[in-house]
């Protein structure tokens, strides 16, 4: 059985999995917040994903990137920014929560639709 798929729930899938691996760097950062010379990282994915749905097709987007962070090193030489890690973890939540509610009103349109009802 195939899964029902569009551009839509695609793009939704692909922005989960870049939500996630980011989630997971920001937790890298933060627990390496008092390690001297640690350089933080990011995850960009958006990029990839605006210029793979401007031709239609988000499954060819490449793979989230782990990118060098901006930070600037304090006196240690660590660039982790302990409130931009937090306000970020909370923006992406956000983000996270716009993206399964998206992906779920979809899937209830598809089920209203084969219901028809």
């Amino acid at each position: 059985m195939l899964p029902i798929s569009d551009t839509t729930m695609r793009a939704v899938e692909y922005a989960l999995d870049g939500l996630k691996q980011r989630a997971d760097t920001r937790a890298n950062n933060v627990s390496n917040v008092n390690t001297p010379n640690f350089e933080a990282k990011d995850v960009d994915f958006e990029s990839a994903l605006k210029s793979a749905l401007a031709v239609g097709r988000p499954e060819a987007a490449p793979a989230p990137a782990v990118v060098q962070g901006n930070g600037l090193p304090d006196a240690t030489g660590n660039t982790v920014d302990l409130e931009v890690e937090l306000t970020g973890f909370m923006k992406d939540n956000l983000l996270r929560d716009a993206m399964v509610n998206a992906y779920n009103f979809k899937v209830s349109v598809l089920r209203t639709a084969i219901k028809g009802m």
